[in-house]
């Protein structure tokens, strides 16, 4: 008979999934998302978690009040004998698990029932089928049995459950010894209970279609007197109230009736019931609250509320963060990817010597092709690639340099006319020539970054390539970029058109502008070319529009918004097959708020030079590491100054 029954205390998936917790948190969260959609930072979203919390508990306090209904204790007259937890596995924790809680709660409702009444015969019954009469009949009895008592448990409810649970047959029982077919000798089971003790049991015994007239007559009298002789505890489980019309026979040898509910009780049921039990002779002397887990929760409703609000504070920031960064996931497996292929570039021949200086070609210049290694864990680099769509030539070159202790970040441009050394070719070419790669072994951005490493002995960790249409669309989706000019300005070749001041640029003026050569401004009423302007010019203002850009594009406040900005720049950008998500995200997070004036902006110097082929193409006068030197440390040092 032993099982491995244990108190059911439900799982923290099951204290979780419950109805209030579920419909409660729903409503939490959808208000948080609301708040938090329009609120966009930091403070919103705290704030929003906590409106959605207090939200929750308080859905949560309303539904559980609501639901308890009436506290059971103020329902019923008689003494509250025990409050048992629901068990799982077989419903007997007084055979199977002696230790348990639920097996020390029935021994202490059998002190308890001794203290309440001097009967012997007691009737266990329920108001209706569903209630577990039957199970605490089985665990009085056993419970009892096991404090040294003399017990004999008697099964009296028609379906025979205790006789089922226990496996044993059904005839001869309780009826067969009313008829008078069967001895009390015939009719007994013994139930071993431990190795001390048995529990004699009767089982229902057989359906008589008599069976009310049998019940009702002497020899059950007789045969109750003859078992009170020798027992000190008559345990009767009997069908629930009105559902067993013989249950009137048998509750008029009872001394009283042991009452089985649950904490949904319905007060004008068991009124009713109890009345009709005082009327037999039966009086209810106790009740025993069954699958009580909620009442065993002693805890006050505030406390509890309290705890849900706390939890759901946390569940709402929790959730609010994965799902940010399943977005910022989801848009970043979307980026194009070009191939980083550092390995085939290393392959390659080392660059070709200087040129050697002339009569066109100063000897500063004739030095500065290339530039001594500076220590790679010094910066993190990034360099930034624009040109036109199908355009083998990069127009805009960019190198951004953080330094690795935290000073300035460092932008210079590089002109695309800059005249060095080519790996691919073994000569020198324009910079931006070498875009186009070198044959099928090297692809044109891997072959750019090598080229740029060369120059400014400043290796590049990674790289970023848009197409002008990419560029419209960046500044776009920033929201424009401010350019002011003292004059109004055009230039119909570059589609430029701004008024004098300054304009909310939209990213097809602020394309027409960087591209622009032969920008002219309207000075008294005549349009005339612009001083000055040249492909510096043009760097210098790629430099202020990707600060612009920069600056408009670090301007959230929240993982949610740096994630809506990651999904509306996903098309703009290809990266290279180098960059993470986590050191993109990082960065991302790290450049928030740019303050442009924190950036410390290199001009390359650089002279007019023509090639013995009558290229015009532009030469540095310095190198790169020197002109660094100036703000920073000499290249090799730990640190920057």
């Amino acid at each position: 008979m032993a099982s491995a029954a244990k108190t059911n205390k439900p799982g923290f998936i099951g204290r979780v999934l419950t109805v209030p917790n579920l419909v409660s948190v729903g409503i939490g969260l959808l208000v948080f998302w609301v708040i938090a959609g329009q609120w966009r930072s930091p403070e919103g979203t705290v704030a929003a978690a906590v409106i959605g919390s207090l939200i929750t508990a308080a859905i949560w306090l309303l539904w559980m009040r609501v639901r308890s209904g009436p506290n059971i204790a103020t329902v019923v007259e008689e003494p509250i004998l025990a409050y048992v937890p629901t068990t799982e596995g077989r419903p007997t924790p007084t055979l199977g698990d002696p230790e348990s809680e639920a097996a020390h709660t029935y021994l202490d409702a059998v002190a308890a029932l001794e203290e309440a009444t001097n009967g012997q015969v007691i009737l266990v019954s329920s108001s209706r089928p569903g209630l577990g009469a039957t199970t605490v009949a089985m665990n009085l009895a056993t419970a009892a049995t096991r404090m040294g008592r003399r017990v004999v448990l008697i099964d009296a409810d028609p379906s025979g459950g205790i006789s089922k649970y226990g496996r044993t047959e059904e005839t001869p029982g309780w009826t067969d010894l009313a008829a008078g077919l069967a001895s009390l000798e015939e009719a007994s089971r013994l139930w071993k209970v431990d190795d001390a003790n048995t529990l004699p049991m009767i089982p229902v015994g057989s359906d008589l279609e008599n069976r009310g007239e049998v019940l009702g007559g002497m020899k059950l009298a007789e045969i109750i007197d003859e078992l009170t002789e020798h027992a000190d505890l008559l345990v009767i489980n009997s069908a629930p109230m009105n559902w067993d019309t013989s249950l009137p026979q048998v509750a008029t040898h009872a001394d009283g009736t042991l009452l089985v509910v649950t904490p949904e009780v319905d007060a004008r049921t068991l009124g009713e019931m109890a009345e009709q039990l005082s009327d037999i002779g039966a009086p209810v002397i106790g009740y025993i609250v069954n699958k009580a887990d909620r009442l065993l929760d002693r805890r006050p409703l505030w406390r509890r509320s309290l705890k849900r609000t706390l939890s759901t504070f946390l569940i709402l920031l929790v959730v609010y963060s994965a799902w940010n960064a399943y977005s910022v996931w989801r848009s970043w497996q979307d980026v194009e990817r070009y191939t980083y292929d550092e390995v085939a570039l290393d392959q390659l021949p080392e660059v070709p010597p200087p040129i050697e200086a002339g009569e066109t070609l100063t000897a500063e210049a004739a030095t500065a092709v290339t530039a001594t290694p500076t220590a790679e864990s010094t910066y993190d680099t990034f360099m930034v690639v624009g040109s036109d769509i199908g355009d083998a030539r990069a127009d805009v070159i960019i190198l951004v340099m953080l330094p690795s202790d935290g000073s300035s970040p460092i932008m210079v441009s590089l002109p695309r006319d800059l005249y060095l050394p080519n790996r691919c070719t073994q000569g020198y070419t324009r910079l931006n020539a070498n875009f186009n790669g070198c044959g099928g072994e090297i692809n044109g951005a891997t072959l750019l970054s090598g080229a740029v490493e060369d120059f400014t002995g400043v290796v590049v960790d990674h790289f970023a390539l848009f197409t002008f249409d990419g560029f419209e669309q960046i500044i776009d989706e920033v929201g424009g970029v401010e350019i002011c000019v003292e004059n109004a300005v055009r230039d119909r070749k570059a589609e430029l058109n701004l008024p004098a001041g300054c304009t909310n640029a939209s990213g097809a003026q602020a394309l027409a502008w960087v591209r622009s050569r032969t920008t002219l401004e309207n000075v008294n009423g005549v349009w005339r070319t612009m001083e000055e302007v040249s492909d510096l010019t043009r760097n210098e203002r790629q430099q202020d529009m990707i600060l612009a850009m920069l600056e408009k594009a670090s301007e959230f406040d929240s993982p949610q918004e740096m994630a809506g900005m990651v999904r509306s720049l996903t098309n703009a950008f290809t990266l290279d097959d180098q960059l993470g998500l986590t050191e993109a995200v990082s960065l991302a997070w790290d450049l928030r708020g740019l303050d442009a004036d924190d950036i410390v902006r290199l001009n390359i110097p650089v002279e007019n030079y023509e090639t013995d082929s009558g290229a015009k193409v532009l030469v540095a006068t310095r190198p790169f590491d020197e002109l660094l030197a100036e703000y920073f440390a000499a290249p090799g040092d730990d640190l920057p100054k």
